[in-house]
């Protein structure tokens, strides 16, 4: 408990300590786990993350490191994006890393407000290393706008692993909720 307690203070400090450089911070937190992510724009249609998540011993007591590239087209008013992402799982039952593909979209309900959004990255045998066999990792949100570039939201998240010799296992699987600060 003490371990969690720690995280969540080194999360709010990093929040509040972001790089000068970093235009979106994101934290967010759910049943057992807590994570940041720094997203820095490299062109008007490209952007790069970095981000960390700690799951809890429940849900594979996992380290989970990403960094993406993603490309952001143009919209007025769907935002979407697709690419790739690295991640590193250095989990209780064995660790590895791979690319992901995938991508996400946050769509306006006609509530100024309030979009609705969903995520996903699917990580094949082909792109992985170490112990990690094959992964997915996806999620809904509900997003709260409460500012030009303040929102809050929550939703649901689902990571799920397959480690060679040690099975398929849910890294996390149940409620998210964050902050996300920036464009």
């Amino acid at each position: 408990m003490n371990n969690y307690k720690f995280s969540l203070a080194l999360l709010a400090g990093a929040v509040f300590c972001a790089p000068a450089s970093a235009t979106s911070v994101v934290a967010a937190g759910g049943d057992g786990s807590v994570g940041i992510d720094f997203g820095v724009p490299l062109s008007s249609g490209l952007r790069a993350d970095l981000g960390y998540l700690k799951t809890d011993d429940r849900r594979g007591d996992a380290d989970i490191y990403t960094a993406a590239l993603m490309v952001v087209p143009a919209s007025r008013d769907i935002h979407w994006e697709i690419g790739a992402r690295y991640q590193y799982q250095d989990a209780i039952y064995a660790s590895g890393g791979g690319v992901g593909l995938g991508g996400s979209v946050d769509v306006p309900t006609g509530i100024r407000w309030l979009s609705l959004g969903g995520y996903g990255f699917y990580t094949p045998d082909a792109l992985t290393h170490g112990d990690m066999s094959h992964g997915y990792d996806y999620g809904a949100q509900l997003r709260v706008r409460l500012g030009a570039s303040v929102s809050v939201f929550g939703g649901y998240r689902h990571m799920r692993t397959e480690f060679d010799g040690a099975g398929s296992h849910d890294l996390y699987k149940g409620p998210m909720f964050g902050i996300n600060v920036g464009l």
